[in-house]
């Protein structure tokens, strides 16, 4: 491939040396929660997604599948949306609204019958929402409705989310007896005067209680703490990390909060929130404590304790340029698939208003909301976005899966990151090192932002005819 084909100017180290200066004291914003490009760039409203899939189906012998199915509805918090929430949401008014969605979900898997038979499930991950507000006999029902339409093969990770508060022993018996294998809890603060500013009526002890319960029942537990909160400081998240850490528990999510949109801490709260330096402060002292405690870093804010019996991760990164395509089932699922080496990938998510969800069910379509068909360029970016928040690309697989030498794509990049100390070049593979972990958002937005750029600048020339036409 000519060096110019393809793939985004290279940008000079000088360039980049600034680029990082000048965002170091800017807030991080998680990139891999959609990879590359994020949804505002998503904007075809008519692909053929059966017929996309047909095809797909067609061309191959088996695929690698991850699938993630949904559900829509929180419970009602004041601040809305917990404070801080950016995901899609409905209002849980009660189990109405589960039983009615629940039939949709069945619904819209016929629309997809048979499409995926031939692919190999390697992880499934049932989120939201809130996936605990189901009652406890819906869960064996929902995994009835999974293997309907997959091949489970045995051992497959199955991960069920939810909040502290709405789990019972019954309920994690159900989960466990379904074949669900893992429970990963919404946390997020272990301090029930901070909890209060979100308005979750969570305690500690049903934290406690919940994590006690997975222990009795053999059932694999994570916990998400957020740091970075309105009024945290080092003290009160150490506190957090502490009793956590007593219980015993494997797995801990860790990561620092996203601020931004019309949420209650986006607005009314930012003058009580830490600064970068404080959140790059908390990110240290956690890292350290978590480390001296025997887990492992596996990503920017996934730890595993080191004897953990087994690993059951739902990571939203990679480990290598293998392609492993992902099945968003539900309200506002998003999926992503690809051909050989990036070639017609293509992404989308389903409706964000369980009216317009419903609505096309009904109506038999598929519930389509917008997509994105990348070029080359954008699927490696998705992959390397995906592959750092594993901490280290092997350049060998990186040459192997797209015919490009990272180190020339991205040289000024690695060369001003190298410098500031936050990637290494160890053999063939690429680490992130020292506070690179931390900055991880920022490094994706450096090596993506001239493709960015392209993409916006195409996204505003394709709107001035619509606005000069009136429609």
């Amino acid at each position: 491939m000519s060096p110019s084909v393809g793939r985004p100017a290279r940008s000079s180290a000088e360039a980049a040396r600034d680029f990082i200066e000048r965002n170091l004291n800017v807030r991080q914003v998680n990139k891999v929660l959609h990879a590359f490009p994020s949804p505002r760039m998503w904007q075809e409203t008519d692909i053929p997604v059966r017929e996309r899939l047909e095809a797909r189906k067609a061309a191959q012998e088996s695929h690698d599948l991850a699938l993630y199915v949904a559900v829509p509805y929180c419970i009602r918090t004041d601040p809305d949306r917990c404070g801080y929430c950016l995901f899609p949401v409905e209002v849980y008014t009660g189990n109405n609204d589960l039983d009615t969605y629940f039939s949709y979900l069945r619904r819209e898997g016929e629309l997809y019958r048979g499409l995926f038979e031939k692919d190999r499930v390697v992880n499934i991950y049932f989120g939201g929402g809130t996936s605990n507000l189901y009652r406890a006999d819906r869960y064996p029902q929902l995994m009835d409705l999974v293997r309907e339409h997959f091949t489970l093969p045995a051992g497959v990770s199955i991960t069920l989310e939810g909040i502290p508060q709405l789990f019972t022993r019954e309920k994690l018996q159900k989960i466990k007896e379904s074949g669900m294998n893992r429970v990963s809890m919404g946390v997020q603060q272990m301090n029930d005067e901070l909890n209060a500013l979100s308005g979750r009526k969570q305690t500690v002890k049903h934290t406690l209680q919940t994590i006690e319960w997975c222990q009795e029942l053999g059932l694999p537990c994570n916990v998400d703490l957020i740091f970075g909160w309105p009024r945290q400081t080092v003290s009160t998240m150490m506190k957090d990390l502490e009793l956590l850490v007593s219980t015993g528990i494997h797995h801990i999510t860790h990561y620092e909060l996203n601020v931004g949109g019309p949420t209650d801490f986006a607005l009314n709260r930012r003058h009580e929130l830490p600064s970068v330096a404080e959140n790059l402060e908390m990110y240290r002292v956690s890292r350290d404590f978590l480390k001296s405690c025997g887990y492992v870093q596996l990503t920017p804010y996934d730890w595993e304790k080191i004897d953990a019996p087994e690993q059951r991760l739902y990571e939203e990164c990679e480990r290598d340029f293998r392609a492993t395509d992902i099945f968003g089932w539900g309200y506002a699922g998003v999926s992503q698939f690809t051909g050989a080496g990036g070639r017609g990938a293509w992404t989308y998510r389903q409706h964000t208003s369980i009216k317009d969800y419903y609505k096309a069910i009904d109506e038999g379509r598929i519930p389509l909301e917008h997509g994105f068909t990348h070029q080359e360029v954008d699927y490696r970016l998705s992959q390397l976005f995906r592959n750092l928040q594993g901490l280290e690309v092997d350049l060998d697989a990186y040459q192997r899966a797209f015919g490009v030498e990272l180190m020339d794509e991205y040289a000024g990049a690695w060369q001003a990151l190298t410098e500031r100390g936050f990637v290494a070049l160890e053999g063939r593979k690429l680490r992130l090192v020292g506070d690179g972990v931390f900055y991880t958002p920022m490094i994706q937005t450096l090596l993506s932002r001239e493709r960015i750029a392209e993409l916006s600048s195409s996204l505003r020339a394709s709107a001035r005819p619509a606005a000069l036409s009136g429609t």
